[in-house]
């Protein structure tokens, strides 16, 4: 596939115009645009390109655990391994535009900034008591958990190291790990302010911040209806965040207790399941769905009990009626959005991913 680079090299060799290099680089971004088109029912994005990314991958793993145990939970450790990261990243991620091996070292990279941040620097009141020293306790167990005020300013810091990430290397898993940092300093925030406030007001909060994930997610989507640029795996990173808060905050708000399942909290969560679904399938997102599966699967053992008392049969009947309905979705996935896209506003349809009409 020809790249605006092998096209300004041709122009440079003689061996076309500016004019016509220009005229083919419209028309390979019009073929894309159309492929992406006939493909829009698939969820695709830049995960690794062959299996180099998952040698290399491993070796981040293991580099970056055996680093982790020498850093321990000092401070100076875990910024030095941290710079370390960063290192490796512009080796791997900068030049050899290794996405796999990437998203691993930006995941290092902000753990390290948050273990590195000193809990008494925050509140010197709040020092976390470690365990016994051990292999957890090197690995960051003595300084994961401390005060809420505390853990929301580390939080902060780490959002800000992974927004610096994503700014030198253009990784767009790394604005999961923003997004993700600043939800956890509104919730430790929150638990700040408002230690007394019931289990419903932490949900709202919680919702709150997965709608604000989502729709900074639906910006990168309509700015890329084709899905053919890093805006279109920028919005799959949040969407992936937005997700299980969205889900989870629902189910908390709307049902006492969704393990603990009667007749009107099992309808509640096919009820949010359905419109989670019609609002997945009309964006072409399958994260939606997938957060919803542990929920739909506590509903659909509650109606199966109603038809037997054998466990085993219940877990199994389960098991094979939620990967029916599984299946089902993938199959008519883009039916379903052929059907619902004419549905909507005009206004609305023409910033979701455009449908290829049947054959």
């Amino acid at each position: 596939m020809l790249t605006q680079d092998d096209l300004a090299a041709g122009v440079a060799q003689g061996i076309i115009t500016d004019t016509q290099a220009a005229a083919l680089g419209v028309l390979a971004a019009d073929r894309a645009r159309a492929r992406a088109a006939e493909l829009g029912d698939e969820e695709r994005f830049r995960f690794m390109r062959g299996f180099n990314d998952f040698f290399f991958a491993s070796g981040v793993l293991l580099f970056g655990f055996g680093t982790k145990f020498f850093a321990g939970p000092t401070p100076i450790g875990n910024l030095i391994a941290a710079a370390m990261m960063w290192a490796l990243a512009e080796l791997l991620v900068a030049h050899m535009r290794l996405v796999l091996p990437g998203i691993l070292l930006a995941l290092l990279f902000v753990t390290f900034v948050y273990v590195a941040v000193p809990v008494d620097w925050v509140d010197p009141a709040a020092i976390a008591q470690p365990r016994r020293p051990g292999l957890g306790y090197y690995l960051g167990g003595g300084v994961w958990f401390a005060a809420p005020a505390v853990t929301a300013v580390k939080g902060l810091v780490a959002a800000a190291a992974a927004l610096l990430f994503y700014a030198r290397f253009r990784l767009p898993f790394a604005l999961l790990l923003v997004a993700g940092s600043l939800v956890l300093t509104v919730r430790m925030a929150t638990q700040r302010l408002l230690p007394d406030a019931p289990e419903a007001a932490q949900a709202a909060v919680l919702l709150l911040c997965g709608l604000t994930v989502f729709a900074t997610a639906m910006t990168f989507d309509v700015s890329d209806r084709e899905r053919v640029t890093r805006q279109a795996d920028c919005a799959f990173w949040l969407h992936l965040l937005a997700a299980p808060l969205i889900v989870h905050s629902l189910i908390a708000l709307t049902t006492p207790n969704a393990f603990q399942v009667t007749g009107r909290s099992a309808a509640t969560i096919i009820a949010v399941v359905a419109v989670l679904t019609l609002v997945a399938v009309a964006i072409d997102r399958r994260a939606l769905l997938v957060s919803t599966l542990t929920y739909l699967g506590v509903a659909i053992s509650y109606a199966l009990e109603a038809a037997s008392v054998d466990q085993a049969v219940i877990f199994s009947g389960t098991l094979l009626v939620l990967g029916a309905t599984v299946l089902a979705l993938g199959v008519g996935w883009l039916p379903l959005r052929r059907r619902l896209i004419p549905l909507l506003s005009p206004d609305i349809a023409k910033h979701l991913p455009p449908v290829v009409p049947a054959a």
